[in-house]
């Protein structure tokens, strides 16, 4: 776990030191920013990848080890009785979902991103959180499952949501979902 997440730091400090042209004063700070995101979003896979194996490692770790067997009231809208998902109704809330579901939708979105259809805890959850960004003009696509066409989102869901940012972050949130 300790090597997935510096993998991901190294993606994230590509990014290091540029300005984004919004807040740009010359023409070689947007230059810069776009030779830098060039090179970043080449790699957008493989940082999705590595993404993608943290939230595969945090479903197992739940899966086997929560002991939750109720649907909490914030719950009801994803997940349904006698689902494998009520395990996954556990942890703190990211836009009052259960950062436990967040992993689960995001481990069956990252395995299964190129499926017909997702199961109904998977769709709904990124319905949540396409509504959470509705009016976000600059994130406001982000977790719409199709578009612009079918690509992994696990690099949103652990950077944006989890905040999984270091090995200590994932940590901190996984002894709190499967040591309560």
């Amino acid at each position: 776990m300790r090597h997935l997440f510096e993998g991901i730091q190294y993606y994230e400090s590509l990014l290091d030191g540029v300005i984004p042209p919004s807040h740009a004063t010359s023409m070689d700070e947007v230059n810069r920013y776009l030779e830098v995101a060039e090179k970043y979003f080449g790699y957008s896979y493989s940082e999705s990848t590595l993404c993608g194996s943290v939230l595969q490692v945090a479903f197992m770790g739940i899966y086997l080890f929560s002991q939750n067997t109720t649907i909490p009231d914030n719950c009801t809208n994803f997940v349904k009785p006698n689902q494998k998902a009520v395990k996954f109704c556990v942890g703190r809330l990211v836009h009052n979902i259960p950062i436990g579901l967040v992993v689960y939708a995001g481990r069956n979105q990252f395995n299964h991103w190129d499926d017909e259809s997702f199961d109904f805890p998977t769709s709904q959850v990124f319905n949540a959180l396409l509504m959470a960004y509705y009016e976000n003009p600059l994130f406001d696509m982000a977790y719409e499952l199709n578009y612009p066409e079918r690509t992994i989102k696990a690099n949103h869901l652990v950077l944006n949501e989890l905040h999984w940012t270091s090995y200590d972050r994932y940590l901190t949130d996984m002894e709190t979902l499967i040591c309560p």
